[in-house]
């Protein structure tokens, strides 16, 4: 039928075809498998929550008390995040309550312009 060279060819032919699904296969686990990079992720969509998309759900349906609110609460207001409800509560702490909204300009990374979109949603 076939010739001990012939057979040996075949078998040699078979090997490496064995070989290469082989190879095949863990490459495709290894994949699979593989740590995300850190260049496969955005950090700022990464880290974002729904409702920080989205101003009007942040929209609290009275003023917020600047005096007397929480973290969480300043928190909730648009326009403001974790960095900022903690410096106006750290601004209140050391100077006492504010007086005036006017006052909350002091507070360091609040302007103007920011006080001027909080007005509405704040009191004191």
């Amino acid at each position: 039928m076939f010739t001990k060279k012939e057979r040996n060819i075949i078998v040699i032919i078979a090997l490496i075809l064995m070989v290469g699904a082989v190879w095949f296969i863990v490459r495709m686990v290894i994949k699979k498998q593989r740590p995300i990079k850190s260049s496969d992720v955005k950090m700022e969509e990464s880290f974002q929550r729904e409702d920080e998309s989205k101003v009007e759900s942040k929209i609290p349906a009275e003023p917020v008390n600047i005096n007397t609110a929480g973290l969480m609460e300043i928190e909730a207001l648009p326009y403001l995040g974790i960095e900022k409800s903690k410096d106006i509560i750290e601004y209140r702490d050391k100077n006492g309550p504010f007086k005036t909204l006017n006052e909350l300009t002091k507070v360091n990374g609040i302007g103007k312009k920011t006080l001027e979109k909080l007005k509405l949603l704040i009191t004191l």
